[in-house]
């Protein structure tokens, strides 16, 4: 999945300029919530923050626009509940996001916009228990909302962005801590984004 999804956004990279064609960087904070696990042993976890960075390219002409992106998103201190014992560790996501967007109205300066579209993510965690019990990827759906704001050459994107998990985040059997866990449920990770893209 990491090769694929590499090759994809080199592949995009060296597509050749069109109108509306567009590359940029966008950052912002992430407000990350993940699913309680239930099965033969429960464990709970809290809501955590992080941040995310990276690079998108937009592609598109009228109203319809296609942005293919690469994510570095870090989410720091999760804590978890597991089973009485308390626990905390770190997650890191290359996240792949294919958004569809619509313009919704067209001034000089000011465009509105809605999106959506699938996410994959590659998850990992410098804490090796927990990184074992991650699946090799996730995938999500991401819808939201932004305005396209026109500054000389360059475009400004604040984006409201909600990221719904799809797939399970984590294995259905694990251990962490010498407690083995076997899920009833797919445990799925839902992130609410703030996001600011600059186009080049």
């Amino acid at each position: 999945m990491k090769k694929i999804a590499l090759l994809l956004f080199v592949a995009l990279l060296w597509m050749p300029s069109q109108t509306m064609a567009q590359l940029g960087i966008a950052a912002g904070m992430n407000f990350d919530e993940m699913s309680d696990i239930s099965g033969d042993k429960e464990a709970t976890f809290e809501n955590a923050t992080g941040y995310h960075v990276g690079l998108y390219y937009d592609l598109g002409a009228g109203p319809i626009a296609l942005r293919i992106g690469a994510f570095y998103r870090e989410v720091s201190d999760i804590e978890v509940d597991l089973d009485g014992i308390d626990e905390a560790f770190d997650l890191t996501m290359i996240d792949v996001p294919i958004d569809l967007r619509l313009n919704l109205a067209a001034t000089p300066i000011i465009k509105p916009y809605i999106f959506g579209g699938p996410v994959i993510s590659i998850p990992s965690s410098s804490d090796d228990a927990y990184h074992n019990a991650l699946e090799s990827f996730a995938v999500s759906g991401n819808l939201g909302v932004g305005i396209s704001i026109k500054l000389g050459s360059m475009r400004l994107f604040p984006e409201l962005r909600y990221v719904i998990g799809v797939s399970r985040f984590m294995k259905d059997e694990f251990e962490i801590g010498n407690i083995s866990f076997s899920a009833d449920e797919a445990q799925r990770h839902n992130s609410v984004m703030l996001r600011l893209g600059i186009g080049f």
